[in-house]
């Protein structure tokens, strides 16, 4: 009844509700390069790089340069580059350019937005890598 091509790639669905933050980076702390982090991290520092992560959180004094991909991502900061999320928060407090990607979006009265959005259904027929230039950087992500 079901061939081998019926079978379809399922990435189980990890529940982060009761999960502690693995990793933080402190507002102090300001990295260049890329980022990829498994489970919970906070991120309060000054990121010049790509982030990937399975749930970031990224804090009032967070500033980061380049592109984040997480399945879960809230922002409370500011990110110049590309969003990739299945589930994205932004709060009163974030500062997002660029465009973004989101099958779940969630906007608090206050955040600002520059760029292109795509989320619901939207979202799932844009789901190639993001790939571009960072604004002011002339680097190619």
């Amino acid at each position: 009844m079901f061939g081998k091509g019926d079978k379809k790639e399922m990435k189980p669905k990890k529940d982060y509700s009761s999960s502690e933050i693995k990793s933080i980076l402190s507002k102090e702390l300001k990295v260049s390069g890329n980022i990829k982090a498994e489970g919970k991290v906070r991120i309060d520092g000054q990121i010049e790089g790509d982030i990937e992560g399975d749930y970031v959180i990224l804090g009032a004094s967070s500033a980061v340069t380049g592109n984040v991909n997480a399945d879960i991502l809230i922002v409370q900061g500011t990110i110049k580059g590309n969003i990739r999320s299945e589930t994205l928060e932004l709060k009163a407090s974030s500062v997002v350019e660029g465009e973004i990607f989101a099958k779940n979006f969630i906007v608090e009265q206050g955040s600002t937005i520059s760029g292109k959005v795509s989320s619901g259904k939207f979202h799932e027929s844009n789901i190639q890598p993001i790939r571009g230039t960072i604004s002011g950087k002339g680097k190619q992500q």
